[in-house]
């Protein structure tokens, strides 16, 4: 497939580092969960990489280049604009042009997105989802459970001893789910319906307005620098 991807390390306005980005573009900063009427000429899009030993990437949509450094295993890019229609999202190993994944992908206006890489880079699955992000309520947190192993259990997120979301298999991706914010907290991945702990990250703060999203990657079977791994982005904070 010849797509005429360029390298072009100036195109960097794509990127933004966004706090309080849904004034504009998805939800009101504010308290409330009114939602404005003007459609902004662009969606945000995130990219989780997700995969256990993915050479690191640059990742383009159509001919630009999205990432100011490289995309590692694990890693993510946070929100940034991006074009809207039917767009070419590519993953090249960094510095050059040899392709790892390339697909297709479609942006709406005033909606957010995130494109998770899953699986071995031989493997690769692309999880395409549309992001449903609100303002917190009661001026709590939100989070969602991504399980991108192939080969773990299925899974639940455990917070202070709580289970928040349960039974989440490969590819799936869970909703926003309402939590309280807390200082200096684990939060544990775990086996459905078990306390076999899989994967954790610890000393998170979880503020107020902040909607989060945890996602477990690498394999259940795989050699030690492949062991199941989590990790966590904000999505967004609201003030």
């Amino acid at each position: 497939m010849n797509l005429n991807f360029t390298k072009n390390k100036n195109a960097t306005s794509l990127l933004t580092a966004i706090v309080c980005f849904l004034a504009v573009s998805i939800s009101s900063c504010s308290k409330s969960n009114t939602t404005p009427t003007t459609v902004v000429p662009y969606g945000l899009v995130s990219v989780i990489y997700a995969s256990p030993n993915a050479p690191d990437a640059d990742f383009y949509v159509n001919n630009s280049i999205v990432n100011a450094t490289a995309l590692t295993s694990g890693n993510y890019i946070p929100y940034f604009k991006s074009v809207v229609g039917s767009v070419k999202a590519g993953f090249f190993n960094s510095g050059g042009l040899t392709p790892i994944a390339i697909d297709t992908i479609n942006i709406k206006a005033n909606q957010a997105y995130t494109l998770f890489f899953a699986n071995t880079a031989a493997k690769h699955d692309l999880v395409f989802v549309n992001d449903t992000v609100v303002t917190p309520a009661n001026s709590g947190a939100s989070i969602r459970l991504a399980n991108m192993s192939p080969d773990a259990p299925n899974i639940d997120l455990v917070i202070s001893g709580k289970v928040i979301i349960s039974n989440k298999s490969y590819k799936q991706v869970s909703s926003f789910i309402s939590i309280p914010n807390a200082p200096n907290d684990t939060l544990k991945i775990v086996q459905t319906g078990t306390q076999n702990v899989l994967a954790s990250v610890t000393a998170v703060t979880i503020p107020s307005g902040g909607v989060f999203t945890i996602w477990l990657y690498g394999l259940a079977n795989g050699t030690p620098d492949q062991a199941l791994k989590a990790n966590l982005m904000e999505n967004a904070l609201f003030y």
